[in-house]
């Protein structure tokens, strides 16, 4: 009887751990905002550029409670009161989900005071002293604008160099202080390297470009990969985006070993090397500067067909890899694809079984023109090339219209080239037998290309109005080149 009984409060013992396990809260913030009488507000987090929902609660006894069975993913929180929207942020780490915040309108982040979160007080004091040195910075700096003696200049450009000196100080002091803190982490990720003074070469001169190199090559020193906070946070994104667009040579073989760099210390951690890698392939599926679409290709091999994505679906997989290898066609400084076509025969009005391909085209530059018939944009883009053949045609540049139409659009072609009245060479590909699209990367149109002499491309995927500019370019650097 004695075994039953002692069973029974151990059954019941674990009934009951587990009921309070079940309505303890992995996360839980409460929030008082004096002067604010709003029934709700929200809780966002940032990532990136961009802010997202992750939960929404009312006003009770006073306070706003954002409580949940799972703990929050650590990163940049705020809390956003409507109808005007205002907002104050705040830090969850890992180690402190639970807090409590107050604060006051109409100064917000002012009035901020958190209790419970040793990080979010080392954060408040952080921001609000380098609030007061960018104060006074600035203060300096107006002053040294407007002073015409050099010596008060000079003295003031002094005074700027201590508060710099004196901010370094402080925070080396925070990150000594306060190791594995989220305030601790953001400062060092964020210093800027001490470059040493240049070593001399054998001959006495010093490299002029060593302090660049140096700061480059320990631009990643302070910055954590390890911890997955960064990820919800603007910071992350905005140094990539810096050290790839500002620090690195824009061409594909630079920015491609630039990007390897980053994602091998990304692999640090598994969830910022989710969040670094697909953005960087969105980054170069579409990129600012031309030719770097080198980069996507790149990425898709190494990391997505070799199966270090693991995450994304076989769908997802199979568009990326499909991208990739129509990209690979029409990458610069490749030769264009060698298709052959159908041609159309304005004697005869319609397509025949007369092949022709881009390299059959004698000139010094081919235009390649990708357009779908019925295209409202197709036909406004037939509408600037027409202008711009006119004055090119005598200067060595013959444009190849490669028309999307299958076997049963080949009437509304017709219809559309006598309509616009196209002076060049139109083809189609309307059984397929060339896989045309496919080569030229036409999954959206209208597209153009722009090949040399012998049939490489020089541009891709570029608007009518930079063809004069291009082609003017690639002429000077062929000048300079045969010099």
């Amino acid at each position: 009887m004695k075994h039953l009984i002692l069973l029974f409060s151990l059954c019941n013992a674990l009934i009951f751990s587990a009921s309070v396990n079940a309505q303890t809260p992995a996360y839980k913030i409460e929030v008082t905002i004096d002067g604010y009488d709003g029934k709700e507000v929200f809780l966002g987090y940032r990532r990136a550029d961009k802010t997202y929902s992750k939960d929404t609660t009312v006003l009770l006894n006073g306070k706003y409670t954002f409580e949940g069975k799972e703990p929050l993913p650590p990163g940049v929180y705020l809390v956003l009161m409507p109808p005007e929207n205002k907002f104050f942020e705040f830090v969850v780490t890992k180690a402190e989900q639970k807090f409590s915040i107050r604060t006051a309108a109409p100064e917000f982040f002012k009035n901020l005071k958190i209790t419970g979160s040793k990080d979010n007080q080392l954060l408040l004091d952080y921001q609000r002293y380098m609030g007061e040195q960018v104060k006074i910075s600035k203060d300096i700096q107006d002053r040294m604008a407007a002073e015409t003696d050099e010596k008060k200049k000079e003295k003031l450009q002094q005074e700027l160099e201590e508060i710099t000196k004196a901010v370094r100080k402080h925070q080396d002091k925070i990150a000594k202080e306060n190791p594995g803190t989220y305030t601790a982490k953001l400062v060092k990720a964020f210093q800027d390297p001490e470059i040493p003074e240049a070593p001399k070469n054998p001959d006495g001169t010093t490299d002029e470009n060593f302090k660049w190199k140096y700061y480059r090559a320990h631009y990643w020193d302070g910055f954590d990969f390890s911890d997955e906070i960064f990820v919800n946070t603007p910071y992350l994104k905005d140094k990539t985006d810096r050290f790839l667009d500002k620090m690195t040579v824009l061409t594909p073989d630079s920015v491609i070993a630039a990007v390897d760099f980053v994602l091998g210390k990304a692999q640090a951690n598994q969830e910022v090397f989710r969040y670094l890698l697909p953005y960087l392939l969105n980054k170069y599926y579409t990129p600012e500067i031309m030719g770097l679409d080198a980069v996507y290709v790149h990425l898709s091999d190494k990391y997505y067909a070799t199966g270090k994505a693991d995450w994304v679906t076989e769908e997802n997989l199979k568009k990326i890899k499909d991208d990739a290898f129509m990209m690979r066609n029409v990458l610069i400084g490749k030769p264009a694809p060698n298709i052959k076509l159908q041609r159309f025969d304005p004697t005869e009005d319609k397509f025949t079984n007369d092949l022709i391909s881009p390299y059959d085209v004698k000139a010094d530059y081919t235009v390649i023109f990708l357009w779908k018939p019925g295209c409202g944009h197709c036909k406004h883009m037939t509408d600037e090339l027409k202008p711009f053949y006119a004055e090119w045609k005598n200067k060595g540049v013959e444009i190849f219209a490669i028309s999307s139409a299958n076997h049963t659009e080949l009437e509304e072609a017709v219809k559309d080239i006598h309509e616009k009245k196209m002076p060049w060479v139109v083809t189609a590909d309307p059984y397929l037998k060339a896989r045309a699209l496919q080569n030229y990367y036409g999954t959206s149109l209208p597209k153009l290309y722009l090949l040399d002499k012998d049939k490489k491309v020089v541009a891709n995927r570029v608007g009518v109005k930079q063809l004069p500019e291009i082609i003017a370019n690639h002429q000077k650097m062929l000048k300079e080149q045969n010099r």
